[in-house]
């Protein structure tokens, strides 16, 4: 036959595989021809290598086994009626290991039964040819199909690429989103501080301005006082010269004109009332003193480093700066426990009670109550600001300190309040909790430590300003 002796045309070596790169020892692929007749194995091994292929061989399905495991053969030419381990069965086996599964079976046999190639298609062959075929058919299909595998193994490759590039865009892409969303809160924290440090200044600004016209108010209030007194003692003075007048009869239409005059005025009514009114101013005025000194303190616009505060008092100041906004919709309650003073950020810690004191209120209708809490539990103050409001629903308890949420209408807030409620706490060492029942109210906790915030670096090394 021919066919044996069939030698590899110029053009044939131009197009095999092992000479792509112009070197066939360079880029060998290797075939391994398993079959129980010698005759067979030999004819395809020789063929083989007149193309350029690296051939071995083995005589049985035990071989096979062991031998591709060992030299990973490019492909395998695998005869299907074998005694102990036929072909389908040594293909199944290499099938299911992982370092022979890739390789492509081409399967050789002596009959052409349709039966017989789908059985071999089923357990994993990628080919078929008889015992028959011309060698140049059995080299080519070798190509073939080492082409195929070569292509599946760029292919995977390149997929493995794909989805290493697409794993780094998606990181590359999860990092730009939390470096914006980091610049996003720090633009925003810087904001909310500058906002603070205007409040602050213009509380201060106000403060001294309101403290000129109330200091001559208190003084001409002090100076009316003492009029009123004077004016008391003209009057009883003149009661007297009444009296006496009274004894002389023509003096007495006189004093009767003077009584009715003096009816007719509610000269009493006004002496004794005139007092009250200038008890109540004064009063007034050292109301909106207190509440001056309150802004003034609230806004530390003198003290921004560490001091220690009684965090009592200043849930007071807070309160009194904040009245505007609790008064008309609710009754606070104040159930204050006896507390050390602890060493804090106290512009900070008011910036911190007074969102919370804000949001209860907002989350009242009608009118309700805010229950202001604090006591001290081992080596931490506890401060809880609980209201009766609508309560928050279980989807979104988790969710309010996240920056950016907010559950109330667009252009009703930032969702940078708590948010910012809970990185101050945190610069404190501290840390903050919320429980609700919707319909019923919500209760936020603060804990703070009472050593007070803990150190920076340049605080430790010893580098404070």
């Amino acid at each position: 036959m021919r066919g044996d002796l069939l030698q590899p045309s110029r053009s044939e070596k131009e197009r095999d595989p092992s000479s792509d790169d112009g070197s066939a020892k360079s880029a060998k692929h290797s075939v391994l021809v398993v079959d129980d007749h010698s005759f067979f194995r030999i004819r395809w091994k020789r063929c083989l290598e007149r193309f350029g292929f690296d051939a071995h061989e083995a005589a049985c399905g035990a071989d096979a086994l062991e031998l591709a495991a060992k030299v990973s053969p490019d492909v395998i030419l695998l005869d299907v009626q074998m005694p102990e381990m036929d072909g389908y069965e040594v293909c199944q086996a290499l099938k299911s290991n992982s370092k022979t599964s890739d390789i492509p079976v081409i399967f050789v046999t002596a009959e052409e039964k349709t039966k017989q190639k789908v059985r071999g298609f089923e357990v994993g062959g990628a080919d078929y040819v008889t015992k028959t075929a011309e060698e140049a058919e059995v080299v080519a299909r070798v190509k073939t199909h080492l082409k195929i595998a070569t292509l599946q193994k760029e292919l995977m490759q390149s997929h493995a690429e794909m989805k290493s590039q697409l794993k780094a865009i998606q990181e590359h892409v999860r990092i730009e989103r939390d470096m914006t969303e980091q610049i996003q809160e720090q633009q925003s924290q810087l904001l909310e501080a500058d906002k603070m440090a205007s409040i602050g200044k213009l509380a201060a600004g106000v403060a001294h301005e309101i403290n000129n016209p109330i200091g001559f108010v208190s003084s001409n209030l002090n100076s009316l006082s003492q009029y009123v007194e004077d004016v008391k003692g003209v009057v009883n003075a003149h009661e007297k010269l009444l009296a006496e007048c009274q004894k002389h009869e023509a003096l007495t239409s006189l004093v009767e004109e003077v009584q009715r005059v003096r009816q007719e005025r509610d000269i009493d009514y006004v002496l004794t009332d005139l007092g009250d009114l200038i008890t109540e101013s004064v009063e007034g005025t050292q109301r909106v003193r207190q509440i001056v000194a309150d802004m003034r303190d609230f806004s530390h616009v003198d003290r921004p480093e560490i001091a220690e505060e009684d965090i009592n008092e200043l849930l007071d100041k807070t309160i009194n700066v904040a009245n505007n906004e609790l008064k008309y919709k609710a009754d606070v309650i104040r159930e204050y426990g006896d507390l050390p003073p602890i060493p804090c950020y106290g512009g900070k810690l008011g910036q911190v009670f007074l969102n919370l004191l804000v949001n209860a209120a907002q989350a009242i209708k009608e009118h309700g109550t805010i229950t202001i809490r604090t006591w001290l539990e081992g080596d931490r103050l506890i401060i809880e600001v609980e209201d009766t409001g609508q309560g928050i629903p279980p989807e979104n308890l988790t969710r309010i300190f996240d920056p950016f949420f907010t559950s109330k209408d667009v252009g009703e807030g930032t969702g940078l309040g708590l948010h910012l409620v809970r990185t101050i706490v945190h610069a404190h060492g501290g840390h903050i909790s919320a429980k609700s029942i919707a319909g019923k109210g919500t209760t936020l906790r603060v804990e703070l430590p009472t050593a007070g915030p803990p150190q920076t670096e340049e605080e430790q090394n010893g580098h404070v300003g």
